[in-house]
């Protein structure tokens, strides 16, 4: 987790419940906003928006030629159902409004960017992938951590992370993975228990003060979760330490543990929420952890948990490279309980959060 994120795709800062629990974990939050758009904020973020560390504005303009270069020549090998564009997709989306990949296709006018600008340089049904590219791209440029409350565009960002190798092995990651030479996937690393459930009561000018009075606990609380996520992604399939990964996980519940008594000051009562982020990994994980299938289970007591999301076809240099080039992305939930997140319909299989986010990706990427 870094010190600063970069909170997409909205414009508009319009959640503030949302927003002063970003205000209390970094030190500054950007958006992206073209010079042609007058964000939407909500009034109760007026505070925390004058002070300035909060709701930051990045111009595309300055990032979009570049991004639009490489996302152009990604689309050259990139299959997922979600960037390709006909005439038959024009007529079923209609007909499919809820799947990933037409919330991701609507999501450019949905927050508020307008097809009226001099620095799309990419065709307007390509608009919204592009701009989650072009905010992974950003991110990276700037050695900033990734924060969204949109599924849609968070799975999006993690398909960019794999540089779409995901296309023909998406499954949840299992013991039974050898027809891979070199089997990988990416896993979730879950943490609750992060925002007050008193979050809306809390004025903006509370939050600004926790933010001056606990710098300490919050720089630690973020290194630890840094700390598990490396030691997670560095696991080696035949040399691994589980305890290295359970002590890492018990160093950051202690973390939160200081971080949340902390928050006296702002009169926290009792803690809800979630946050999860996508970290590439062996396979291997699942047996040396005792992961059961497509859904994630505690580590060493703590509250934090570990689930394995999709397999993915690469080699170990891919897996470092991914992890070196590209931003970590948290998706942040308010108000859910992750058990029931995903109901079963007639097309989509019932699960917890790990279930919901595969159901996404397979969404994203298949017809």
């Amino acid at each position: 987790m870094k010190n600063d994120a970069l909170f997409y795709p909205q414009i508009g800062l319009s959640n503030p419940a949302l927003i002063k629990s970003m205000a209390l974990l970094y030190d500054n939050v950007y958006r992206i906003c073209p010079d042609n758009v007058i964000p939407d904020d909500h009034p109760d973020l007026a505070p925390l928006l004058e002070e300035g560390s909060i709701g930051r504005i990045i111009d595309p303009s300055n990032y979009a030629e570049d991004a639009s270069t490489k996302f152009i020549d990604k689309l050259e090998v990139w299959d997922a159902a979600a960037l390709t564009v006909d005439d038959d997709d024009q007529n079923m989306s209609r007909l499919h409004v809820e799947k990933t990949d037409q919330v991701v296709r609507d999501l450019f006018k949905d927050v508020g960017f307008r097809e009226e600008n001099n620095w799309l340089y990419v065709p307007t049904e390509f608009a919204s992938n592009f701009m989650l590219y072009m905010a992974s791209d950003i991110a990276k440029k700037n050695n900033l951590s990734l924060s969204t409350s949109n599924m849609a565009a968070w799975t999006a960002s993690n398909y960019f992370a794999t540089d779409g190798m995901l296309d023909d092995f998406l499954q949840p990651p299992g013991f039974d993975n050898e027809y891979l030479d070199d089997p990988f996937a990416i896993f979730n690393l879950l943490i609750s228990e992060l925002t007050p459930v008193n979050i809306a009561e809390i004025p903006a000018e509370s939050i600004l003060r926790f933010r001056q009075l606990r710098r300490d606990e919050i720089n630690y609380f973020r290194k630890c979760v840094f700390d598990l996520k490396k030691v997670i992604e560095d696991t080696v399939d035949h040399d691994v330490s589980v305890d290295r990964i359970e002590n890492a996980a018990k160093e950051l519940a202690r973390a939160q543990k200081s971080y949340q008594d902390s928050a006296d000051v702002i009169n926290a009562k009792k803690w809800f929420g979630s946050t999860m982020m996508g970290i590439p990994a062996p396979i291997g994980l699942c047996k040396l952890m005792s992961i059961p299938t497509a859904t994630t289970m505690g580590i060493a007591a703590t509250g934090i948990a570990l689930g394995g999301l999709y397999s993915m076809a690469s080699s170990r240099e891919d897996v470092k490279k991914l992890n070196k080039d590209n931003p970590a992305a948290f998706l942040t939930v308010l108000n859910r309980d992750f058990k029931g997140y995903c109901r079963p319909t007639g097309t989509r299989i019932g699960g917890d959060i790990n279930m919901a986010a595969w159901n996404a990706m397979e969404e994203y990427i298949a017809d």
